[in-house]
């Protein structure tokens, strides 16, 4: 029921790819010219990228492709049940529902080759849905959605977003822009259908850029012409990390059309800690983060001497994992600047020389279980502090070999071996501080102001505490003490600091009027949208004003291109067409939030909301049918039947809904609240 809040919200504060022969599919322009024109002039790097899991992403289903069994196999889930064959050259999966109806689904693409693969089903509209079970490469099993990529203990039903055939399993919508190189995803919204394109391979053009000049310099001899490609061993140290967080990173999309080399945050914005069910209060990821919050955490990369990137540890064609390699091979990457380790690595590690908790990843890049049935390294490259987990709850590497000790023992060791060291108590003071912080945080208590503004303040901390303190302080609203420290930061010299800076001054409104004004005229695409985003609702004057034609045309194309497919923003467009009385646009784009989202419920009772507050009571009973047709006992469309009742006058029927509701902890608690007390007055009770 995101509409209704925002309401509250708004009212306090003012063919899916190009049809060729071959295999892979190349983004339809001349720049781009595909991983074959690299392969002439650089068969090695291709041999090496061929097999790695890049060059793998995505394919065609042929027996080479498909990891998964499908043998006559079925896998019965709490009801629910997959059967998958193959028949007449195609891999299929016959899907059962919880209400017992079978489908009958043909495998048109495979995703992901490493750890898990999900298979593709293309819809005649264009759409890419990811089919309900998928293969556990690490349990060599099948699994259904909900053990993995979409965590949860029950079959999903029909209606709920994450429903294999709903839009938060639509490929197009909610995986194109990283499981894909060239994408562009090609909604048309009169429609709502897809025309997408992309190349389906992490190709040499995904890190490098287009290549068509830099083949064409070749071709002609020219070596003297200056060179066109993004090449990662000669970017800076950010840039380099960033060009592979434009996929490995759990972030916003701005703009479509992210080239290698252009500047990250003209493009994107990652996520940092302000969502709680992403990340334990040491910071670390609780679930796929895509590992650039934590890698940008560590002190090893800005610390060293050397360009400490991701192609640092991992040789960017290849791709190959240290964890493979022997302790002491493996180890060489980390002791070439910690040398001390290497010539005496066991009175470090208090561990045999060849056994496992002699090896550095073992201990500060422990593999993490992110409830996915799957694990990846932990990134922040951080020591093991016991006393968290005892305290909190979170994980230590310790554990993870020693998983039959209890934490005390754990802890004693560590204290033991390390305690009273300077570098091991500093590095314990800063934990046990970001934990304090991040439980109270993410427990929604009182905003911490202070620690969050020290944090801010201090240039040594990590862009991620930074960052987020930023974003938190947003919270403090009133607290003048929070608002000068943003103030302070709002040309911060880091973009990530400085947009949550932003973000966080738009809680702070209108008070922070002035500083979101000049944070229009930001260099990068990201701050200035969202100024906009957060100024235009105070400020209608933006609209027209031509001094802010330019702005406001970049938050328009986000508006056209990145989210015009997601419903929730498509509704949140119509609630600002209905607070400017622009009732006609209102209603035109809640029924394509509906068309979008249909059968999930929520847009659905933002339309049946809007119908009863323009009086149009059949049209919204029609609407409400519809809903309990779909979903009978679901909050919202009990929510959208509660509130018919009260504007019908039925006041004696909607209160029992009303208090079944509150009850039940729904999430409109304090909307539900006010429409208990009318209806009570009304009754007389």
């Amino acid at each position: 029921m995101r509409w209704l809040l925002l309401v509250a919200a708004v009212a306090a504060g003012a063919g899916l790819w190009a049809a060729r022969d071959e295999e892979r599919v190349l983004f339809p322009t001349p720049r781009y010219v595909g991983e074959g024109a690299c392969q002439r002039c650089h068969p090695a790097a291709y041999a090496a990228w061929e097999k790695s899991v890049h060059a793998k992403n995505m394919a065609i289903p042929t027996p080479e492709t498909v990891i998964g069994d499908f043998g006559d196999v079925e896998y019965r889930f709490q009801g629910t049940r997959s059967r998958m064959f193959r028949r007449d050259g195609a891999w299929l999966m016959a899907y059962t529902d919880v209400k017992g109806r079978t489908e009958t689904l043909r495998v048109d693409r495979t995703l992901g080759i490493k750890r898990h693969q999900a298979y593709l089903h293309a819809r005649p509209d264009g759409r890419l849905q990811v089919l309900p079970t998928y293969w556990n490469q690490e349990e060599r099993a099948w699994r259904d959605a909900v053990e993995g990529p979409v965590p949860g203990d029950a079959p999903l039903p029909t209606t709920h977003v994450a429903y294999w055939n709903n839009y938060g399993r639509t490929f197009n919508l909610a995986c194109l822009d990283c499981h894909a190189s060239q994408p562009r995803k090609g909604y048309d919204p009169a429609t709502n259908q897809y025309a997408s394109t992309f190349e389906p391979a992490i190709g040499c053009e995904a890190c490098h850029g287009p290549a068509s000049e830099h083949v064409a310099r070749w071709d002609r001899l020219e070596r003297d012409a200056p060179e066109t490609l993004a090449k990662t061993g000669l970017a800076d140290l950010d840039e380099s990390i960033e060009r592979c967080a434009a996929c490995h990173a759990a972030k916003r999309i701005y703009a479509e059309g992210f080239d290698p080399g252009d500047s990250f945050y003209d493009w994107f914005i990652p996520d940092v800690w302000q969502v709680r069910e992403r990340y334990y209060v040491d910071g670390r990821s609780s679930t796929l983060n895509y590992r650039y919050v934590d890698y940008m955490q560590n002190g090893c990369f800005r610390r060293t001497t050397r360009t400490m990137d991701c192609g640092f540890c991992h040789p960017p064609h290849g791709l190959e994992s240290t964890a493979d390699r022997t302790v002491q091979a493996g180890n060489a990457l980390c002791t070439q600047c910690h040398l001390e380790h290497k010539t005496a690595l066991v009175a470090h590690t208090h561990h045999r020389p060849e056994s496992e908790g002699s090896r550095c990843v073992a201990c500060h890049m422990p593999p993490m279980d992110l409830d996915l049935r799957m694990t990846v390294r932990d990134h922040t490259i951080n020591s093991p502090l016991p006393e968290l987990t005892r305290q909190y709850g979170v994980p230590n590497a310790c554990a993870h070999c020693h998983a039959d000790q209890p934490v005390a023992w754990a802890e004693a060791a560590v204290e033991r071996w390390f305690g009273g060291q300077a570098h091991f108590e500093g590095y314990r003071a800063r934990l046990r501080d970001r934990a304090q912080v991040l439980s109270q945080v993410f427990g929604g208590g009182e905003v911490p102001v202070d620690r969050l503004v020290a944090w801010l303040d201090d240039p040594e901390r990590s862009i991620i505490e930074r960052a987020s303190a930023g974003n938190f302080l947003g919270s403090a609203r009133g607290n003048g003490r929070a608002l000068a420290a943003l103030l302070r930061h709002r040309h911060d010299a880091h973009p990530l600091v400085r947009f949550y800076v932003v973000d966080g001054l738009s809680g702070h409104l209108p008070a922070s009027a002035t500083a979101l004004r000049e944070a229009l005229a930001d260099p990068r695409r990201v701050i200035r949208v969202r100024a906009y985003e957060a100024l235009h609702l105070f400020d209608p004057s933006l609209e027209t004003d031509a001094a802010f034609a330019a702005v406001r045309h970049e938050a328009e194309v986000r508006q056209q291109i990145i989210l015009a497919d997601d419903p929730r923003h498509v509704s949140d467009q119509a609630l600002w067409a209905f607070t400017q009385h622009r009732l006609d646009d209102a209603e035109r784009l809640l029924r394509r939030a509906v068309a979008i989202a249909d059968p999930v419920p929520a847009q659905r009772t933002n339309l049946v909301r809007f119908l009863l507050e323009n009086q149009r009571y059949d049209e919204a009973e029609r609407e409400l049918l519809v809903l309990e047709a779909n979903d009978p006992a679901g909050e919202p469309t009990r929510f959208a039947r509660a509130l018919f009742l009260m504007h019908r006058g039925r006041f004696a029927e909607a209160l029992p809904v009303i208090e079944a509701l509150l009850a039940g902890g729904a999430e409109d608690a304090p909307v539900l609240r006010q429409m208990r007390d009318v209806a009570r007055q009304r009754l007389g009770l």
